[in-house]
């Protein structure tokens, strides 16, 4: 049985993780997911026979903490004597490479899911970011992306090594289970939570309070969208993070407090997305964002900025509408497109659920997965 290591600063990452690699044990894969304990939420792993373990990661640059990490994971990378390990996110994708390296594991891979320096970045953030990802393919066999765009920008960077397309996908089977749970009685409650009434439409954005996922172009279009409208709406932002107190400033600033709610983070989403009449998406950038591929496996039309990761998920004028970054008007104008024809928010709706079932579910990836694996640990 081939034994993999998957690594990943810390365990808010589980989310995205766990699904897949209980789909790849099936496979007859022994997996363990290694991350620090920061943002443990059992509820994701209760079920899952995954082995886990917990190894302090830092997430900023710290030299004598990451000096540690590196020796405590080369030390557990030797102890199981894994024949894969596998990296996931900027930091321990670092850390967890150049450990296994230490090791000497017979195969090790990294997966971005987003390359973390990108156009339009603070020029010292982005030599920063783009000299870390070129000193981690150092000690990479193999390199992956979520996204298609990112391998020739990778290719860039580690033009001696394999570069492979992963993708990101979801468990529909599951997701579909979970919707077909949330009743009438559920979403009830969650408007009467939240003071919406029945004829409110709903706008529902879920990303962490962060500069690259922009919440203020969002505010700003529905600024515009309030004062060329008598469309009663609400928009809920799920979420936390730094920005929370400024995008709560502007809201106000803006005469939005009646109509955009932050509700922090919620640790399920779906009754919301299956609430929601537009998912709304306004960042500069993006892997292939998970919440967008649950809210169009639940038929949920989408309005996003066109931006990497986001537009080769969604079809614009298809499953939903790109506008340009920063355009607010534009996506204001998206915005009241979709409210005012519910059969082209249907159809978006229909086409969406289409893509997620032929490109984007967990299946698919770890298909690819499973190979790139054997693939690899032949030639090694």
């Amino acid at each position: 049985m081939i034994k993999v290591a998957h690594v990943c600063t810390s365990a808010v990452s589980h989310k995205i993780l766990v699904d897949k690699l209980d789909l790849l044990m099936e496979k007859g894969y022994e997996i363990y997911l290694i991350s620090s304990n920061e943002g443990l939420n059992k509820e994701y792993i209760k079920h899952s026979k995954i082995k886990f373990r917990y190894i302090d990661m830092n997430r900023k640059i710290n030299p004598i903490d990451d000096i540690k990490s590196i020796t405590h994971l080369s030390r557990l990378f030797r102890k199981e004597k894994f024949d894969v390990v596998h990296t996931h996110t900027a930091k321990a994708g670092i850390l967890g490479r150049m450990a296994a390296s230490i090791a000497k594991i017979p195969l090790i891979i990294h997966t971005s899911h987003g390359l973390p320096f990108y156009e339009g970045q603070p020029r010292l953030k982005y030599k920063l970011y783009s000299s870390y990802e070129r000193l981690g393919a150092k000690f990479s066999h193999a390199l992956a992306s979520q996204n298609e765009e990112d391998i020739s920008k990778i290719k860039g960077y580690a033009s001696n090594k394999p570069v492979f397309y992963e993708g990101n996908g979801i468990d529909i089977n599951k997701l579909d289970a979970i919707n077909k749970d949330i009743n009438d009685s559920i979403l009830d409650e969650y408007r009467n939570k939240y003071n919406i009434d029945i004829d409110t439409k709903v706008i529902f954005m879920g990303a962490r309070f962060e500069p690259i996922k922009d919440h203020e172009m969002l505010i700003k279009a529905l600024s515009f969208f309030k004062k060329n409208t008598k469309q009663k709406f609400v928009c809920l932002l799920a979420g936390e993070g730094p920005l929370r107190r400024y995008i709560e400033e502007k809201i106000n600033a803006y005469n939005l407090k009646d109509e955009v709610k932050i509700i922090g983070f919620q640790k399920n989403v779906y009754p919301l997305i299956k609430m929601s009449d537009i998912i709304c998406l306004t960042s500069k950038k993006e892997g292939i964002p998970r919440i967008i591929m649950e809210s169009m496996s639940f038929c949920k039309p989408v309005v996003a900025t066109n931006v990497l990761g986001t537009k080769e998920l969604v079809s614009d004028n298809s499953s939903g509408i790109l506008v340009e970054y920063g355009d607010s008007k534009g996506m204001a104008e998206a915005i009241e497109r979709v409210f005012k024809n519910d059969t082209l928010a249907k159809e978006f709706g229909l086409q969406g659920r289409n893509i997620i079932t032929n490109k984007f579910t967990e299946q698919i990836v770890v298909n690819r997965i499973d190979k790139i694996y054997k693939e690899m640990l032949r030639k090694n």
